[in-house]
């Protein structure tokens, strides 16, 4: 009874049926509290992924409470050094990130991080995430040279786990790229981007949201290395591919004609921009009337 909910909760939330999900994991961590008692491994099980679908809808007033009880009965009922610890304590801390309560996420980031080193070994996948997201709070805190190295050993570890042309590869290239960026080191960027965008075009073929997103990056670098041209052509290309994929009139489509627009008036083409800008205009205008 209770792996049916839990598997049909799941399924509902994968499908984008977030308040269905919602009403069968409240079910299923019903059930579960039921048949194997309120301290079960299962019942932290059925927590945590109810967290998360309360997560998708930003209700951390209900995410954060279930993380928390699931983070307890994990430590008491498998240990304190035990994987599925290391994952509550990394998604508790995920909330606390996502609210910009920097400094209650910050100890939970580094004890899952130790967690994991001990129980699956300094160079596992896991260990690449957690130090992502470490590295990721240092940069909110505009700790960059905090966050470097934590990029870098991130990088390091998914290139040894997967091969150099992996897709986790490209996102830490990405991620080390932005740091630089952020830095105004655009030299540093750029070579990083290239890599990421080569393997994200290898992996996922050339009009994929993952490839837009890279080709964006890329352009931006650009920008700030004064390759105007190139840029121009990378922006107009993350354009298509967005347009390709969701069509003229998405919310994604207008944030690349924004970004072209930025880029244009950056350049002093301001007739190309005033263009886009009348085309943007546009869009969001047919958005309200949809919602009068």
């Amino acid at each position: 009874m209770w792996d049916e909910l839990n598997k049909k909760a799941i399924d509902l939330f994968q499908s984008g049926k977030i308040d269905e999900a919602i009403e069968t994991g409240n079910k299923a961590l019903e059930v579960a509290e039921t048949e194997f008692g309120p301290h079960d491994a299962r019942v932290a099980r059925s927590l945590n992924n109810l967290a998360e679908m309360y997560r998708a809808r930003a209700r951390y007033d209900k995410a954060i409470p279930l993380w928390e009880r699931a983070l307890a009965i994990r430590e008491k009922a498998l240990g304190s050094d035990h994987p599925d610890v290391a994952t509550s304590l990394n998604n508790l801390a995920g909330a606390y990130f996502e609210q910009g309560r920097f400094e209650d996420a910050q100890p939970l980031f580094n004890r899952s991080l130790k967690v994991l080193e001990k129980s699956l070994g300094s160079d596992h996948p896991d260990v690449a995430t957690c130090l992502d997201n470490l590295a990721a709070l240092h940069r909110a805190l505009e700790r960059y040279p905090a966050a470097k190295p934590l990029y870098e050993r991130a990088l390091n570890i998914r290139e040894k786990a997967f091969g150099p042309d992996h897709p986790e590869v490209g996102v830490a290239l990405n991620n080390l790229a932005g740091l630089y960026e952020v830095l105004e080191r655009y030299a540093d960027a750029e070579p990083l981007y290239r890599r990421s965008l080569g393997i994200a075009e290898k992996a996922f073929g050339p009009d994929h949201p993952h490839v837009a997103s890279t080709v964006g990056n890329l352009a931006g670098t650009l920008v700030g290395l004064r390759k105007y041209d190139e840029a121009e052509e990378l922006f107009v290309r993350a354009r298509t591919i967005i347009g390709q994929i969701f069509g003229e009139s998405h919310p994604f489509y207008v944030s690349a004609l924004d970004n072209l627009i930025e880029f244009y008036e950056g350049v002093g083409k301001q007739g190309e921009a005033e263009k886009l800008r009348h085309r943007a205009a546009e869009i969001r205008s047919a958005w309200s009337s949809h919602f009068h």
